[in-house]
């Protein structure tokens, strides 16, 4: 009786800490020169209501039960069956995954790795491996680059600099044009699309990251949010926490029948 008394406790003290409304960022991959995965990392965790850990090992072991949106970053190896499987699930649970490669010139095959996955996930999103926009540049809604779309609410301008373009498909959604021939599909250098309950994200620029701690004017940081946060279309969400009221009601009534027990 003590045992399933403890038992009680203890399911009750896990199920009300199961209360906090943090969004959970889980980011793993590869780092390239230039890029750091503590650059991602440490701007969730610098906003209020965001968690962020960098997880290592493979996709497979690693649990994303609770993780809103997954950076995948630059793979220098080609992802595993059992990572691919691993994704697939993480999707159908309603999860998000933002993939991030580069332009053609400096990370072409993890690209194709990328391509490789977005296949396997039943992605319509190619990334062309090619270089788009040398040199750093401001996309703005003012000059046509920044799509209007729930997720790119708020973001009025963007730094960025090379990328590899974009084909999408299907039901995929552009979110950005690059400057160069911005009014051209040729060169959507953000995209988004759902797969069943969940989503995908491609950005083909590591320089989107670089001095995240001053963007200045631009709005990367709101566009990052936007990532976790906004909506996709995808009615269904992640998770389904109960709400803090509704937790407090469950512990009473735990107490209530151990005390039950007790007498």
């Amino acid at each position: 009786m003590k045992k399933f008394i403890k038992f009680l406790l203890t399911s009750t003290l896990l199920i009300t800490s199961m209360s906090s409304n943090a969004s959970i960022i889980t980011v793993w991959g590869e780092e390239r020169s230039g890029f750091s995965l503590n650059s991602i990392n440490d701007f969730y965790n610098g906003l209020s209501g965001f968690s962020s850990s960098i997880a290592n090992g493979t996709l497979d072991v690693i649990d994303l039960s609770n993780t809103d949106l997954l950076w995948a970053t630059h793979p220098s190896n080609a992802y595993t069956a059992s990572e691919l499987e691993a994704m697939a699930d993480y999707l159908a649970l309603g999860g998000r995954i933002v993939f991030m490669g580069e332009h053609g010139s400096w990370a072409p095959s993890e690209n194709l790795r990328i391509n490789d996955a977005l296949s396997y996930l039943g992605s319509s999103i190619v990334i062309n491996n090619t270089a788009v926009d040398g040199g750093w540049r401001s996309a703005s809604v003012g000059d046509g680059q920044i799509l209007s779309h729930e997720m790119t609410a708020g973001v009025s301008s963007y730094e960025y600099a090379a990328f590899a373009p974009l084909t999408i498909g299907s039901d995929a959604v552009a979110l950005m044009l690059g400057e160069e021939l911005y009014n051209n599909d040729a060169s959507i250098m953000m995209a988004f699309q759902n797969i069943g309950a969940g989503s995908v994200f491609l950005i083909t620029d590591q320089n989107v990251w670089d001095n995240s701690s001053d963007w200045g004017a631009a709005d990367n940081a709101k566009m990052f949010e936007n990532l976790v946060n906004a909506n996709t279309g995808v009615s269904a969400p992640k998770t389904d926490i109960p709400e803090p009221n509704s937790l407090v009601l469950l512990s009473i009534a735990l107490f209530g029948f151990v005390r039950k027990i007790k007498e």
